[in-house]
């Protein structure tokens, strides 16, 4: 099977589509003259490197910085894949980040956490299903932290990383990227847990937030971009 091409929001600035089914989340990246950004890393290796060949297709730089919207597996477990990358996280996110590493990823020790809290089963068949091969994998922690507002400019962009907390994860960050006026939002957009558990009418007034910033586009964890 053919992995899903990049899809173009504006010059040089891409979304890595999402997979429900692999719980793989839609990926940012951002090609500028002086290195390529990622927001998220993905699932694991199997779909960074997905995104890393995609980045050989268009003759792109290295990647240079990933920008970590919050600390769920599967928005991290890809950092691994870029060993030269500047990581940049939330300090919230980077405690977890933390006790990633220090745990003795494998399949056996995934089915085991399974069984400690309610739907764990259903994330560890996740896991395993994004790492089949745990021997080359390992959690990977940020190099660079904040606590509000992180910037960072490159090759003619602006990324401004914010905390904005939220129902999802006390953690979660946006990034905006302009030129192009490009959105990420990671998970920001949802609850925790099953639907059924979301605050709903928290999460539309949060999402007016969002859409009052005017951007052009606006990337969800999950869900295609919109404009």
């Amino acid at each position: 099977m053919s992995e899903p091409d990049l899809l173009q929001l504006e010059p040089n600035i891409y979304a890595y589509p999402g997979e429900m089914r692999l719980t793989r989340p839609w990926v940012g990246v951002v090609v500028t003259p002086e290195g390529t950004v990622l927001i998220d890393s993905g699932n694991g290796p199997r779909h960074a490197e997905a995104i890393q060949a995609e980045l050989q297709g268009l003759n792109a730089p290295p990647v240079s910085h990933i920008l970590l919207t919050h600390h769920h597996w599967d928005h991290v477990f890809g950092n691994c894949t870029f060993p030269t990358a500047h990581i940049v996280a939330h300090d919230l996110t980077q405690k977890h980040l933390h006790v990633m590493e220090s745990e003795p990823w494998s399949a056996e020790y995934v089915e085991a956490q399974g069984e400690r809290f309610p739907r764990g089963k259903m994330v560890a068949l996740m896991m395993k299903k994004a790492i089949p091969d745990w021997s080359s994998f390992r959690a990977v922690a940020a190099h660079e932290t904040f606590t509000e507002r992180y910037e960072l400019r490159l090759g003619g962009y602006h990324f401004v990383m914010e905390h904005v907390g939220g129902q999802h994860e006390p953690d979660h960050c946006i990034v905006h990227v302009t030129p192009g006026n490009v959105l990420f939002l990671g998970d920001a957009t949802y609850g925790r847990g099953m639907k059924v558990e979301w605050n709903l009418p928290a999460l539309a007034e949060t999402m007016q937030g969002f859409l009052a910033t005017g951007a052009a586009w606006f990337v969800e964890g999950h869900r295609p971009p919109v404009q």
